[in-house]
């Protein structure tokens, strides 16, 4: 059940990035990303949208 969860959270990233992706300060984005350890997920939905 937890991955289902965990899938459609993903899905919902990838959703919000696809769409917003003009709109957003990516380079932000992957200063933070990188604070809080999540550059790789970050990188990882960029690449996939």
């Amino acid at each position: 059940m937890g991955g289902e969860q965990s899938e459609r959270q993903w899905k919902d990233i990838l959703g919000v990035l696809k769409i917003q992706r003009d709109s957003l300060d990516l380079e932000y984005m992957q200063i933070w990303a990188k604070q809080i350890k999540v550059d790789d997920l970050l990188e990882r939905a960029l690449a996939e949208i």
